[in-house]
């Protein structure tokens, strides 16, 4: 059997086998444009990108990573872990609102990938407010992502 374009297309029609490498391969460049409101063509790796975000599984990762945060910043084991140091005051101050993201990111509705890309980046900028040598506005970030949900 031969594979051609449409062979490796999943069952879902999510796109080619290159497009949705691409997906993965270029995640934070697709969360910078997701996040800014942009929005793919069908089968585009933006487009995909976005599907996969709002899935069940990202979903849960997300919030299992909140709650890790949650959870250092509660038990000060900020030198003793191979993460990054976590910033547990900013944390602590906005633990409702992170508590209110985790419970929109495990409901059963349907979340916007806007949303998800927001706060994949917030998770992933070193230099931002979840981080102890960060800066920025830890709650106003995570009211910006839970609105984008």
């Amino acid at each position: 059997m031969s594979y051609t374009q449409d062979t490796l297309r999943t069952s879902a029609g999510t796109g080619s086998l290159t497009a949705r490498l691409t997906a993965r391969v270029c995640a934070g460049r697709y969360d910078d444009q997701l996040s800014s409101g942009f929005t793919g063509k069908p089968g585009s790796p933006l487009a995909i990108h976005a599907t996969r975000l709002e899935s069940d599984r990202e979903r849960h990762c997300i919030a299992r990573t909140l709650s890790r945060f949650l959870t250092d910043a509660h038990e000060g084991r900020v030198w003793i872990t191979p993460r990054v140091p976590v910033h547990a005051a900013n944390i602590r101050a906005a633990e409702a609102t992170i508590h209110e993201v985790i419970e929109r990111l495990l409901a059963p509705r349907p979340v916007d990938a806007r949303g998800v890309a927001r706060l994949r980046r917030l998770l992933s900028d070193g230099a931002g407010p979840l981080y102890l040598s960060g800066v920025g506005d830890l709650e106003g970030r995570l009211r910006a992502a839970a609105a984008a949900l």
